[in-house]
């Protein structure tokens, strides 16, 4: 999250459509450069990535490459080396860099086509799931992580802002301010972990019949258990959070709790930023009520 956070604090980001329009003729050139039959277009969604999808030589192909700048080649790496250390070569199938007309390189990745999932995991498969990679990783140290400092130190910005433009009421904005500060308290003491950072439905895909997690360029060294409490956060697995956001991920409440309510925080301010919450159903007001109100 923090990628998009510092994207659009900027000010001043690239041209995001343009960058991927750029791309995609270089891509098909390179391609074809190897003597492939090549179909390639342009793949919705992803906000920071340039992805596309294509057909290689009759085979259904998913290709993914970065914005310029050694940060968005640096994130693309880290997915793919985490990849790797999961799911060996069964997901990135090929790492290659793609020559543009300015001289500049493109790292770019190679998948299969993979499965969205048909219906909503249920909490203790997400939960499951979320621990497996966790445990997995768990003594594997890549490079170019953030850190939860960082996080702690981007959610006291997203607190003014939202405070400042009367988005979070002042109670709401005390209690907020206190689990922040219990988390920074707490965090010598809580279980390290590789985070995913993005671990969400759309990053959960099918392999066959086999969940995979995609979209590792937000990993950073976090909290065991938070990858699972961010998970509760999005709008389709809202129903669970009344029933599934304490007791499974070996946390204290205190402390899951305030995870949630960071997550929130940082979720509304990226929104803000991006002018996304002008078409939000839901507030920020009422999503961080929401999270402070749960059942003890």
């Amino acid at each position: 999250m923090l990628s998009k956070i510092a994207f659009f604090e900027t000010g001043d980001p690239p041209d995001i459509a343009a960058d991927r329009a750029r791309l995609l003729p270089a891509l098909r050139r390179h391609l074809q450069s190897f003597g492939h039959n090549v179909t390639v277009t342009p793949a919705p969604g992803g906000t920071l990535g340039a992805c596309y999808d294509a057909n290689v030589s009759s085979e259904k192909r998913f290709l993914k490459t970065h914005l310029p700048g050694p940060n968005a080649l640096a994130s693309l790496a880290k997915e793919a080396d985490i990849l790797q250390q999961l799911y060996g070569s069964t997901i990135v199938l090929d790492r290659f860099e793609i020559p543009l007309a300015d001289g500049t390189m493109r790292l770019c990745l190679m998948m299969p086509m993979l499965v969205p999932l048909a219906a909503p995991m249920p909490p203790a498969d997400a939960a499951a799931m979320a621990g497996a990679f966790s445990e997995r990783l768990k003594d594997w140290r890549p490079g170019h992580l953030s850190s939860f400092e960082q996080y702690l130190a981007s959610a006291e910005q997203a607190l003014k802002t939202l405070s400042d433009r009367g988005l979070l009421e002042r109670t709401s904005a005390a209690e907020v301010r206190r689990l922040i500060v219990l988390l920074g308290d707490r965090l010598p003491d809580l279980p390290v972990a590789l985070c995913h950072g993005d671990f969400g439905p759309k990053n959960i895909m099918l392999q066959g019949t086999t969940p995979r997690a995609i979209d590792w360029e937000d990993a950073f060294r976090g909290i065991a258990g938070y990858d699972y409490l961010y998970w509760l956060t999005f709008m389709e697995n809202r129903p669970f959070l009344q029933t599934a956001a304490f007791g499974r991920t070996g946390l204290s409440p205190d402390v899951e709790r305030a995870i949630l309510v960071l997550v929130v925080l940082l979720k509304s301010y990226l929104a803000v930023l991006s002018g996304a919450h002008l078409t939000h159903a839901v507030s920020a007001k009422d999503r961080i009520a929401e999270i402070l109100d749960l059942p003890r």
